[in-house]
């Protein structure tokens, strides 16, 4: 009786385990009931990730009580494959953690994970392959599918795709950033400014140079300096002469008297121009009889521009000498010249001090007695051509500001660096040759040249803006997007604009919206475009590249944005312009998703072959 239980009991088990595995086996055999959706599909890339939402929806009278499914998602690529993480179904009955799908009425799930990307995915798969087991002994979240399937029963249910390949567009950035350039300084037209003063006696307007005023050392030398000037025959811009008359006289003769004050230092300035020509003149041994003509000539090259103009009195000089004088009564003294109602009683004020304070006739109102003779000169200039000859056949000739001007001068970059590169053997303290070097070397996509310029330059002028953010541009170029970003945080701290290098990086980081604000009014930009693509709006971003600047990463960028509307012309059309100026672009368009409606058409064909 015994052994006859004991078989029983053996029959009952190999039942249970017989019926277990008919429900397994059934779960394999009604897998392809069970609907699986992800979001988005395909794949897609963005800053540099892989996002996905798988969701499940499992049929009623599916799902054993006792079991337990394994599910995790897997990307397959040639040469390799990324697992997702994994996720647990079971039973009502099954013991452990996991989502509970209830046998009679079947159930759902929803499944997010983020993987990182790699261009090996381009061309790729998202499959998963459940695998099911008996949960007797609860479920281990931490097991492998590897672990899974060595269990007593367990059963694949099936491969399932769930998403083919990956969209990778944002990837298509242009690591370009906007670099700057330094001033160069040099100033077409540099004024030179020069000025002297004449001093009259009181009430007289005839030039006097035994006056004291006159021969004082400093006003001496002023004057000294103008003559020299003329001397030298810069060219004269304009002169502008300036009268006055001490406020103590009537208004009208010191109105007068200012007049014919300018009108002497007119003749001033004519008779030194005289004296400075004739002289020219004996050095270059001119003819008498030429003389006239050379006079004429040469005042014609000084181009004088007289602008002479009487002030009258000067009664604010007037005021601010006895302001600045150490007359003990001079506040009393201004509050009375000020509470006078005319003119006339304040000149007579005046005149009555001047018989109290001595010091307001010796030493405050002779300076003001004058004409001020100021005179701009116009610096002499190389010609253009002469400095872009130099810059390149002698630039030792040139002074620093002339050779980096000259480097203006020229649109070849081949040319622009040379010219760099001699000013930085030239003149190797100064940092605008090294930027501008660097500036000169990203135009022309030299990046790790510019590193190293900007280095040089950033040991003479640490903490500028203009370096780091070139500095920034350098590593952007180099995908250094780190140091890229650090460098441009540091420059932007430092007062230089970033809006379009941080949009930059906010591309890549997957933030476009924040990056179409970030670029503010820029237009007709590759990298605008990509961001309004990215963003949504692949007809906006088609107007935008229509006016970037041409070449094959453009038109392929146009090909795509064409592809979202389904403007198919234009579609082709930028296809065949990017294959024709980048061959690779053809081997990409065959297996780029951003086409795959298109793949089979003839026109399409006829574009990529």
């Amino acid at each position: 009786m015994k052994q006859h239980s004991i078989k029983v009991l053996a029959l009952l088990l190999t039942a249970v385990v017989l019926i277990s595995s008919c429900s397994l086996n059934k779960m394999v055999k009604k897998h392809p009931e069970v609907k699986y959706e992800a979001t988005p599909n395909p794949l897609e890339v963005h800053g540099g990730k892989i996002a996905v939402t798988i969701k499940g929806n499992i049929p009623a009278k599916y799902f054993n009580k006792k079991a337990a499914a394994f599910i995790q998602p897997v990307l397959k690529y040639e040469g390799g494959s990324v697992s997702l993480k994994p996720m647990y179904l079971k039973g009502e009955k099954a013991e452990g953690e996991g989502t509970t799908i209830s046998s009679k009425t079947g159930g759902s799930f929803t499944y997010p994970d983020v993987i990182d990307y790699t261009p090996e995915m381009n061309k790729s798969e998202l499959v998963v392959n459940p695998v099911a087991h008996l949960a007797k002994a609860g479920i281990d979240l931490n097991a492998k599918r590897s672990d899974i399937l060595t269990k007593s029963k367990a059963v694949e249910l099936g491969q399932v795709k769930l998403a083919d390949g990956v969209v990778y567009t944002s990837q298509r950035l242009m690591n370009k950033g906007e670099a700057l350039m330094a001033e160069h300084g040099y100033e077409k037209e540099t004024i030179l400014n020069k000025k002297g003063t004449i001093y009259f006696v009181v009430n007289r307007f005839d030039l006097d140079f035994k006056l004291k005023l006159n021969k004082d050392a400093a006003n001496k030398a002023q004057l000294d300096t103008l003559k020299h000037y003329l001397v030298l025959g810069y060219n004269i811009k304009n002169v502008d002469i300036n009268a006055w008359a001490s406020p103590e006289g009537e208004e009208s003769r010191n109105q007068g008297l200012s007049e014919n004050r300018s009108k002497s230092a007119v003749k001033w300035m004519e008779a030194e121009i005289e004296k400075m020509l004739k002289d020219k003149a004996k050095k270059a041994k001119i003819k008498a009889k030429d003389m006239k003509k050379f006079m004429k000539e040469e005042k014609a090259k000084l181009t004088l521009a007289y602008t002479p103009v009487a002030h009258g009195e000067d009664w604010e000089g007037f005021l601010a000498s006895l302001e600045g004088s150490d007359i003990k009564e001079k506040n009393t003294i201004i509050n009375v010249i000020k509470a006078q109602a005319d003119d006339k009683k304040r000149e007579q004020e005046i005149r009555n001090m001047t018989l109290i304070y001595k010091q307001i006739e010796d030493k405050i109102l002779p300076p003001l007695r004058r004409s001020e003779v100021s005179i701009n000169f116009l610096e002499p200039k190389k010609a253009e051509e002469k400095i872009a000859m130099l810059s390149t056949e002698k630039p030792d000739s040139l002074d620093n500001k002339e050779i980096l001007y000259a480097a203006t001068l020229t649109q070849d970059n081949a040319t622009k660096l040379k010219i760099y590169k001699s000013a930085i053997a030239l003149y190797p303290t100064d940092w605008k040759a090294y930027n501008n070097a660097a500036y000169v070397a990203i135009q022309m996509g030299n990046a790790s040249e510019a590193a190293s310029l900007l280095e040089k330059a950033n040991a003479i002028s640490p903490n500028n803006k203009m370096i780091i953010n070139n500095m920034g541009v350098a590593a952007l170029m180099n995908k250094d997007y780190k140091n890229a970003k650090s460098y441009f945080e540091t420059a932007q701290k430092l007062g230089a604009a970033q809006g379009y290098n941080m949009g930059v990086l906010m591309i890549r980081e997957g933030n476009y919206s924040g990056a179409l604000s970030s670029f503010g009014s820029k237009e007709n930009d590759y990298n605008v475009g990509l961001a309004q693509l990215l963003n949504g709006n692949a007809s906006t971003a088609l107007k935008t590249l229509d006016n970037a600047p041409v070449n094959a990463q453009t038109y392929y960028l146009k090909a795509v944005a064409a592809a979202r509307i389904n403007n198919s012309s234009v579609m082709y059309e930028s296809l065949k312009q990017a294959i024709n100026l980048e061959k690779s672009y053809r081997e990409q368009a065959k297996s780029d998703l951003e086409f795959a409606k298109f793949w089979s058409s003839s026109d399409f064909q006829n574009a990529v072959k």
